[in-house]
């Protein structure tokens, strides 16, 4: 073959292959955005390069500021997967155990059944402590302040499932105490500047960073409405930070390496618990049985109000899916809802060849 020929006659298979599927992907998420259920971002990759990265919508009420690729979203719950890394970080560290208990770890905290409740149960969020009441983000308040509000609530039995926001804030403070700085500072450190997540960070009411896609709820009648800015930093470790979607990708790929856990770690954050809805620490790790391919997937989901965001790994064949929305008609909870643009990327991208 004429060695001249033989560079177009790849380069044309490539995107013989390519374009289908970046058509099919674009054709699902059309849907969406043509039928109004979808503001945000979108990022797709494929070992790390980015396949797919398009944004739809407007960060404000009069629909005049578009939301674009390198705009900032309140990832809410994704913020949990920093928190655990880091905790598994201080862990590796020689810090603390596992199983070590909270009478041990935190003395200087009046937590009921301190005794029995380890790091293991509140990264799983079984440690059986309560709810937080909504109010409680009414008025600023420090970590210890959430915990002490939190605590009068009722809570559920230990080692039951309940997703609760008290287990993260808990970690924050035991990151701080064995780091020697707060869980900020710690984050900081440990995650945003090794990986260079120049546009992540702190989300605090009245302090919001540029470029931000404030979020939106649509009500009953179909009214799309601005959210309450409220002490959104109260959720602390457990739900107060931003991020653009490329930097999620950064997060997504020093996974896959020893850059920020070891690999007995990750088995440890990865491993799946179905008595536990196939939660792991921060992550749930099961494989999609909708998809023929049935993929096993390491996600991450994140919602408050109309900050509604999912990161979606791959991790057999590292393909990666972020949607960051800030509008309450996209579900990052879909299950078993093929129609769902969630689960339709995931099957589509699923299909895709690498």
């Amino acid at each position: 073959m004429n060695r001249i020929l033989l560079p177009f006659l790849v380069l044309s298979l490539f995107y013989a292959n390519a374009q289908p599927a970046s058509n099919r992907i674009d054709s699902i998420v059309q849907k969406s955005v043509t039928a109004d259920l979808f503001e945000g971002t979108i990022l797709i990759a494929d070992k790390g390069q980015i396949t797919y990265h398009k944004s739809f919508g407007f960060t404000n009420l009069e629909r005049s500021n578009p939301v674009t690729n390198a705009s900032h979203f309140s990832i809410a719950s994704i913020t949990k997967l920093f928190t655990a890394i880091a905790t598994l970080q201080l862990i590796e560290e020689g810090k603390f155990q596992l199983t070590d208990n909270l009478e041990t770890l935190l003395p200087q905290y009046d937590i009921p059944n301190s005794k029995k409740i380890t790091v293991h149960h509140l990264l799983l969020h079984i440690s059986g402590l309560p709810n937080e009441n909504d109010a409680i983000f009414s008025q600023p308040k420090t970590p210890v302040a959430f915990v002490s509000e939190t605590l009068a609530q009722k809570g559920s039995r230990l080692g039951s499932f309940n997703y609760a926001n008290i287990d993260y804030v808990l970690l924050g403070l035991l990151i701080a105490e064995y780091d020697k700085k707060s869980w900020e500072q710690a984050i900081t450190h440990r995650i945003l500047e090794p990986l260079n997540m120049e546009n992540s960070g702190f989300l605090k009411k009245d302090a919001y960073p540029e470029n931000f896609a404030y979020t939106f709820s649509y009500d009953a009648g179909g009214n799309r409405q601005q959210d309450p800015l409220f002490f959104i930093e109260n959720y602390n470790a457990a739900g107060c930070m931003y991020a653009t979607a490329e930097d999620l990708l950064k997060l997504d790929q020093a996974l896959y390496g020893n850059q920020l856990l070891s690999e007995k770690s990750k088995v440890l954050m990865y491993t799946s618990y179905p008595e536990y809805n196939y939660s792991g620490y921060s992550v749930w790790t099961y494989n999609y049985p909708f998809s023929e391919a049935q993929p096993r997937i390491m996600e991450r989901r994140g919602g408050i109000l109309g900050a509604n965001s999912v990161l979606i790994r791959m991790l057999d064949n590292n393909k990666t899916i972020i949607i960051l929305s800030n509008n309450n008609r996209f579900n990052p909870d879909s299950f078993g809802n093929t129609e769902s643009l969630k689960e339709a990327l995931m099957i589509a991208v699923a299909k895709t060849k690498s």
